[in-house]
């Protein structure tokens, strides 16, 4: 099957598929999945590797934008859940403004990828995820530190020196 195209550049593609390939035991999850680019390679792996794979997104455009976010609420509304239902089975699709929408339980969650590029979007997912993130797992920031709406959220939570950089210049980090 042909992944969908993507936003996210393919060396960071390389380094996500590394990551959550190596990540430990429980589910994956992404939040801001637009037209499920980066989220199709999650699945060839959540398939391989037998776990769950959960895909939020409100598919109506970025809701929120703060004095320090670049994009505009509404930015990325050229998506569909069904659309990315179809290209993904077996994944869950959840629309609406994350963390509100996530009514499974998601403990044990093993690698995230976070890329919903506002900071109120940011500082919540992280809020919800963290205490649910499995012992080792990764949370994988797509958008920090280049938006910098992202990078506040990210640092509220990490300190500078429990963040990695990848070689593509994003950050992540690994859980205790």
């Amino acid at each position: 099957m042909e992944p969908p195209t993507s936003i996210v550049g393919t060396d960071t593609i390389r380094e996500i598929r590394y990551a959550a390939s190596n990540a430990p035991r429980g589910c994956f999850a992404e939040i801001g999945v637009y037209q499920g680019g980066s989220a199709f390679h999650l699945w060839e792996i959540a398939k391989r590797q037998l776990r769950k794979l959960y895909l939020y997104d409100t598919f109506s455009g970025i809701p929120y934008k703060g004095t320090d976010d670049s994009h505009n609420a509404g930015d990325f509304a050229d998506c569909s859940a069904e659309e990315v239902r179809t290209r993904l089975p077996g994944a869950i699709v959840v629309e609406g403004i994350f963390p509100e929408s996530a009514r499974m339980d998601m403990s044990g969650i093993a690698f995230v990828h976070l890329d919903c590029d506002q900071y109120k979007s940011y500082r919540d997912a992280i809020g919800f995820l963290l205490p649910r993130m499995a012992r080792g797992g990764i949370m994988w920031f797509d958008d920090s530190p280049c938006l910098k709406g992202a990078a506040k959220a990210v640092s509220e939570f990490f300190t500078p020196e429990s963040l990695y950089r990848s070689s593509s210049g994003k950050h992540l980090a690994f859980i205790p």
